[in-house]
C-alpha cells in the first residue's frame, strides 16, 4: 500500500486552537484539495476526512477530521500529507505528475546521461527538474528545453545546448 500513497504537501504549522493547520502544497496540489475526500498523515498515517481547505492571505488552510486542537497540529508540524494514488485524476496531455518524474533519467540530444530527476521545484514561471544530487544541475521544464519525456522508458530528453555553461 505504500507505493500507492502520494506525497501532495507538508504540515507548516497551527492556525488558530480547533485544530486547522497550515499547509505547503507541492506543484499546483491544491487547486485539487477539494476533490480529496480523504488524507493521511506519514506514510503509515490512518486515513482523516477532509473537513475543510481555503486559501488565507495567500497560504493555505486544511481541517482533518480527528484534528480539532493546536497542541496536535503542532505535534504534526512538518509532516508530510499523502493521498492514495486512486484519488489523483489523470494528468492532461503532455502534464505528468512530480513523483512519476523523480528518479528519471535525463539525457540531452546526442545521448549524454546527465543524471536522474532527484529533487523537483516550481519556480514561478515553470517547474525546475533538479538532476544529479552531487552536481544537482537545475534544468527547467520548459517546451524549449524538455523535448520529450518518456514514463515507459524513464527517460527525459533535453536540449542541453540552451542551457550551454550550466551543466559543467
Amino acid at each position: 500500500m505504500e507505493h500507492d500513497l502520494i506525497e501532495i504537501a507538508r504540515i507548516s504549522g497551527p492556525k488558530g486552537l480547533k485544530g486547522q493547520m497550515w499547509i505547503i502544497p507541492y506543484g499546483d496540489s491544491f487547486e485539487r484539495f477539494r476533490s480529496y475526500s480523504h488524507l493521511r498523515i506519514g506514510k503509515t498515517g490512518e486515513r482523516m476526512k477532509v473537513l475543510s481547505c481555503s486559501r488565507h492571505k495567500g497560504r493555505y488552510l486544511l481541517s482533518l477530521e480527528g484534528v480539532s486542537a493546536r497542541g496536535q497540529v503542532e505535534d504534526l508540524a512538518g509532516g508530510a500529507l499523502f493521498i492514495e494514488r486512486s484519488q489523483l485524476e489523470e494528468p492532461g496531455e503532455g502534464e505528468y505528475y512530480w513523483h512519476d518524474l523523480l528518479g528519471m533519467t535525463v539525457r540531452d540530444l546526442d545521448g549524454r546521461e546527465l543524471g536522474k530527476v532527484v529533487r523537483i521545484f516550481n519556480a514561478g514561471s515553470s517547474d525546475i527538474y533538479v538532476v544529479d544530487e552531487e552536481k544537482e544541475h537545475y534544468i527547467p521544464a520548459t517546451a524549449d528545453v524538455v523535448r520529450e519525456i518518456s514514463l515507459d522508458a524513464g527517460t527525459i530528453v533535453i536540449d542541453s545546448s540552451l542551457l550551454e555553461g550550466l551543466l559543467d
